[in-house]
């Protein structure tokens, strides 16, 4: 099975994207942790399209994917024994908006590199994790990361403004498109229902709803962002808020929109 995808997904992105050699298996078989898991293959793919080939060709042969962007999770969250999808040497767009007060990201772009950007502005993005220099917007997004000095309002999920997700499927939805919203609609029915049944469920239990909100005015990034549910209304953006702290569970996220915040002089 792993030599029939390796070859479906050589045809489909390009040999020069993946490796089944030892030397580059065992390169990336660590991360900053120190734990060790040597993957089957390496995949670098270069743009949205690679990355949807990719997931679809991987849910066709039942093979999980991990994604790696800097690599400096101490959990082990960026090794795999499985597909390693290593996105550190792409996806580095970045985009200034509204005078630095929004950044658009890619997920191969450093913490560093972001406030870089905005530095001119006055701004920064609220997340600051201690390896901001090298951590890249992939991890910090998807591992909701915070720092010390962001704290609850501050961190990834409070300060994104919009998504572009790529489902397992392959299929990509953009949460500022309001014909994505619809169209996520139809063409995911079954999901687009069970987060507004999930929403519904936690709206109507007082005793949930009570406790969720507790959990999240403290510092929370364990398991799914289960006050997604009660932040928002609208499923597209639920999911939006759902893949902030999934660890690449749900899909990837190939772009994201943050609010900057003041970058204090002192």
């Amino acid at each position: 099975m792993q030599r029939d995808f390796i070859r479906s997904l050589e045809k489909a992105i390009g040999v020069e994207k993946v490796s089944t050699r030892w030397i580059d298996r065992l390169a990336l078989s660590s991360d900053a942790s120190f734990y060790s898991l040597v993957p089957v293959c390496i995949v670098r793919p270069t743009s949205v399209d690679d990355v949807a080939s990719l997931l679809r060709l991987a849910g066709e042969h039942r093979l999980p994917l991990t994604f790696r962007a800097a690599g400096t999770s101490l959990s082990g969250q960026a090794i795999s024994d499985s597909v390693l999808v290593d996105i550190s040497r792409s996806f580095r767009d970045v985009q200034i908006l509204d005078e630095g007060r929004r950044i658009r990201l890619q997920p191969g772009v450093t913490g560093q590199r972001a406030n870089d950007h905005l530095r001119r502005y006055g701004r920064k993005i609220g997340p600051d994790p201690a390896s901001i220099q090298a951590a890249m917007l992939g991890g910090i997004l998807a591992n909701n990361s915070s720092g010390m000095c962001c704290g609850v309002t501050q961190n990834a999920y409070h300060t994104l403004d919009a998504m572009t997700i790529v489902l397992p499927d392959g299929s990509r939805f953009n949460t500022e498109t309001a014909a994505d919203a619809g169209r996520f609609r139809y063409e995911h029915a079954s999901l687009y229902n069970g987060l507004l049944e999930i929403r519904s469920r936690i709206l109507t239990d007082e005793a949930i709803r009570d406790r969720i909100r507790e959990k999240y005015r403290i510092k929370n990034t364990v398991g799914y962002a289960m006050n997604a549910f009660l932040d928002f209304d609208r499923p597209l953006d639920i999911l939006a808020h759902l893949m902030i702290g999934s660890e690449g569970t749900l899909g990837f996220i190939a772009d994201a929109t943050l609010r900057t915040v003041p970058a204090s002089k002192h």
